[in-house]
């Protein structure tokens, strides 16, 4: 679980790397279900696709990525996008490709990119880069020839295969080419507060992921509305503040 030096981290800077996701044979079995999706599943590999693999269900409910998410939404939460991505080996392309998910920034994030890493994610594989800090103002990124080149301050995710980075949708950020000889693996999951749209709203929800659903399951898959939607105090964000206000003392 994150802990309070985690979070402060994330309140800052707007992103945060969690050692250790997934481990065992439980990365394994992730790996292995990543492979067979992409065999057996036509592009787009999203939502209602990886829905129909038990994997999958498990992963977006996995207690190490959800309950971070609960910390910063509390109960009001909800599965927006999830989709896996795969780089071939050598592949050509702009350095850098800057942009916001959102461009609401602010303290509190309206949505959260967790990237699970399924590869060693190195300088050459590629990795997500962040622009620390810019989740806060109403600046946007850089667009047409300084949106593809390298920015002063970025940094560079780097990851084991089982670690997640916990991303804030409104932080610059830019994805990376695989220049290496390995395949670059990851699982991307959004959640966010329970009255966004999901992505593939006009997708229904494959049957394999209600079969067995209790009301958590249904709510983080848009089916049902929190029980307490008047409240909003999750502790994560409480104890941001109480950070903040340390630290200015």
């Amino acid at each position: 679980m994150i802990d309070d030096k985690d979070w402060s981290h994330f309140d800052e800077h707007g992103y945060v790397l969690v050692k250790g996701v997934l481990q065992g044979e439980h990365l394994q079995r992730i790996q292995d279900s990543f492979e067979h999706v992409w065999e057996t599943e036509a592009a787009p590999r999203n939502q209602h696709k990886l829905l129909k693999h038990q994997a999958f269900i498990e992963l977006f409910e996995h207690p190490p990525i959800l309950e971070n998410h609960r910390a910063i939404f509390g109960s009001q939460i909800q599965l927006l996008q999830y989709d896996l991505l795969r780089q071939e080996p050598h592949q050509e392309g702009p350095p850098r490709s800057w942009h916001r998910d959102f461009s609401f920034p602010g303290d509190y994030p309206l949505s959260i990119n967790t990237i699970v890493y399924l590869d060693q994610m190195s300088h050459e594989k590629g990795p997500t880069h962040v622009l620390p800090g810019s989740h806060r103002g109403w600046q946007q990124p850089p667009t047409e020839d300084e949106r593809n080149q390298p920015l002063a301050g970025e940094v560079a995710i780097l990851a084991e295969p089982g670690d997640a980075a916990f991303i804030n949708s409104a932080i610059w950020h830019s994805g990376g080419i695989n220049h290496s000889a390995g395949l670059r693996r990851g699982i991307y999951l959004y959640y966010g507060h329970w009255w966004l749209k999901r992505y593939e709203w006009q997708q229904a929800i494959p049957w394999q992921a209600l079969v067995t659903a209790d009301e958590q399951r249904l709510q983080l898959l848009g089916m049902r509305q929190p029980g307490d939607l008047h409240i909003y105090a999750p502790d994560a964000l409480r104890n941001a503040d109480a950070l903040r206000n340390r630290d200015h003392t």
